[in-house]
């Protein structure tokens, strides 16, 4: 189904606003890591094709059985193959739940701010606002706040200001609950092994504007 606000093709017309494109990479690379095999040059390729085949040709499939029938020949012939047959339509389904989470938590706000360092990988990029308390999870951790969080007076709307291919590894490192309870900090996503090498590789390239750069085979 749907996510209501959209347009027919399930993406807003004018694009995907930054946070929402590193949600939607993250959970779709972690998907394909979790319940996929194939190499992991060839799961990150599968990432980017599957990600530019919602936002710039054919929007977000209408149900788990079309979402099967326009991924699965994609990603046969990268030799990315559900890691149960048995479980196939479940790993699509998942592929699909993925993409929706990403459409459903778009941000109103405008979220691609002006060049300055990023957080993590520290190269002078267009920065995202990354929420460190994820917005899809507020209403739990209203009720469930986070080990010592509310001792130490932090607020759920903290955020970390990532430029889009880090937003996208932290993304694909963890699900939203938790980067909440766990991945919470800055200083906490860097003591992760991937993903501290995630942002030493980034900082090596080139700062570059626009594009879809999905190098998140480091962030294992």
């Amino acid at each position: 189904p749907g996510v209501p606000g959209m347009g027919d093709s399930g993406v807003p017309p004018g694009g995907l606003k930054p946070h929402t494109e590193a949600l939607m990479q993250g959970n779709l690379a972690r998907v394909l890591r979790e319940r996929f095999t194939g190499e992991d040059a060839l799961l990150e390729a599968a990432t980017e094709m599957l990600f530019l085949d919602v936002i710039e040709d054919f929007g977000v499939p209408k149900d788990v059985e079309t979402a099967q029938a326009r991924y699965e020949p994609m990603l046969s012939d990268l030799d990315v193959l559900p890691a149960d047959e048995d479980d196939a339509a479940d790993a699509y389904e998942a592929l699909l739940e993925g993409v929706n989470d990403a459409l459903a938590n778009e941000i109103d706000e405008e979220e691609l701010l002006g060049d300055d360092a990023c957080e993590m990988c520290e190269r002078v990029m267009p920065l995202t606002r990354h929420h460190l308390i994820p917005r899809s999870e507020w209403k739990f951790f209203e009720k469930r706040p986070p080990a010592g969080f509310a001792e130490s007076g932090r607020s759920l709307q903290e955020t970390a200001l990532l430029c889009r291919q880090c937003h996208s590894a932290v993304h694909s490192f963890a699900d939203e609950r938790a980067l909440g309870e766990r991945y919470n900090t800055v200083e906490a996503l860097m003591q992760q092994e991937s993903l501290a090498k995630f942002a030493a590789f980034q900082n090596k390239q080139r700062a570059r504007k626009g594009g879809h750069v999905n190098a998140l085979k480091y962030a294992r």
